[in-house]
């Protein structure tokens, strides 16, 4: 972690070290595949490990807290072909983003997603993928690391990893206006890692495109006098 976060966050980041999981989109790709298979297979045991904060919080199944990666039909995909591409991208990113963190920061920063969306539906008592969200929070972090990054969507639709992330806040945003109350303060809950990590990085980057903006527009009218 560079210049680009605050002294606070990359202390706090050096002193929590220890907390460190290399390869570990390895290890939650690995462990949707199998939770992929297990389902496709028709293995009821994977559906007992949902995350349900219901079950939790009244039948005290207490081992829902542990959800598997990609077990979710609803946002993983079910053609075998796209489910492919899904694991590949996702492990792409893990390691891109570890490449440039190092393991011990990406691995905090996906515990402390799991926990946030984990407390947030837990307090809020909102049935969700939980692991939607916390790959929403990694995917958000690669584009704003890498905004340049050229990915090819399916090995033939070029595409930069900003328009990526620019597609998944503006969608993230209308979802926020148009949804109610409770899953307003979920989505924060939700997000709370990817802000607390990058909120201060996009707030003085919008404010010197602003400062810049404005000085480019005194500028050009400075010319015609």
């Amino acid at each position: 972690m560079d210049h680009r976060f605050p002294q606070w966050l990359r202390t706090c980041v050096r002193k929590l070290s220890f907390v460190d999981l290399p390869n570990l989109g390895m290890v939650v790709c690995g462990l949707g595949i199998m939770a992929y298979f297990a389902q496709a297979s028709g293995f009821s045991a994977v559906e007992s490990f949902s995350f349900d904060p219901v079950a939790i919080r009244e039948q005290g199944e207490w081992w829902r807290l542990f959800a598997f990666p990609m077990s979710d039909p609803s946002s993983t995909p079910s053609n075998p072909l796209f489910f492919f591409f899904f694991v590949l991208y996702t492990y792409f990113v893990f390691q891109s983003i570890e490449a440039q963190w190092g393991s011990a920061p990406l691995t905090l920063f996906v515990g402390l997603s799991y926990l946030s969306v984990m407390i947030g539906a837990l307090v809020l008592g909102y049935q969700t993928n939980l692991w939607h969200y916390v790959l929403l929070n990694v995917s958000l972090v690669f584009g704003t690391l890498f905004p340049n990054f050229e990915l090819l969507l399916f090995f033939i639709l070029p595409v930069k990893a900003k328009w990526l992330t620019l597609l998944s806040g503006a969608v993230l945003i209308f979802e926020f206006l148009k949804g109610g109350n409770q899953y307003k303060l979920f989505l924060l809950f939700a997000l709370f890692p990817y802000l607390l990590f990058f909120g201060p990085f996009l707030f003085g980057e919008l404010r010197t495109k602003i400062k810049i903006a404005k000085n480019r527009k005194n500028f050009d009218k400075d010319m015609w006098r």
